[in-house]
């Protein structure tokens, strides 16, 4: 399943992407001809005025609620079934594949108590990002979980 989402939904991008999901952020604003070209994708987006161009163009979508990052991520996973594992296979600035690597190759590039005591590292090549499990890994399945909540 992919997406196409307003540039006003960057958190909810990325939280999709942590779910293993391709997602495509608009940089430009919303027109008829950015959607049709983007037919293959579900479009998300905050303002209901789209609504009648986007039935009419046979494009699966969702109206969110603009300020709750929680809500909106809810409301997609309902909707659409996606499945509620952090997959962690994406990377959430850009969407590239994240290949797993080392910590000992990036041992300059990491600070010194973040490789003592993280694991899993991974590596995106797209825009040049190293990520990895640390401290921040449980806070992301709690924050996850409280956000599935709101269903």
């Amino acid at each position: 399943m992919k997406f196409l989402l307003e540039n006003n939904l960057s958190k909810l991008a990325k939280w999709l992407r942590f779910l293993g999901y391709d997602v495509k952020v608009l940089n430009t604003a919303v027109s008829v001809s950015v959607l049709a070209g983007n037919q293959d994708r579900i479009f998300i987006t905050t303002s209901t005025r789209w609504e009648n161009t986007l039935r009419k163009m046979g494009l699966r979508y969702l109206v969110v609620p603009r300020h709750d990052w929680e809500l909106q991520l809810c409301m997609v996973v309902k909707k659409f079934g996606l499945d509620r594992e952090l997959k962690l296979n994406l990377c959430p600035r850009c969407g590239g594949k994240l290949l797993k690597v080392s910590k000992e190759k990036f041992k300059g590039k990491i600070p010194p108590k973040v490789y003592a005591s993280a694991y899993d590292f991974t590596y995106c090549p797209e825009c040049d990002t190293l990520l990895w499990k640390g401290l921040h890994y449980e806070r992301m399945k709690k924050m996850f979980r409280r956000a599935m909540g709101k269903c």
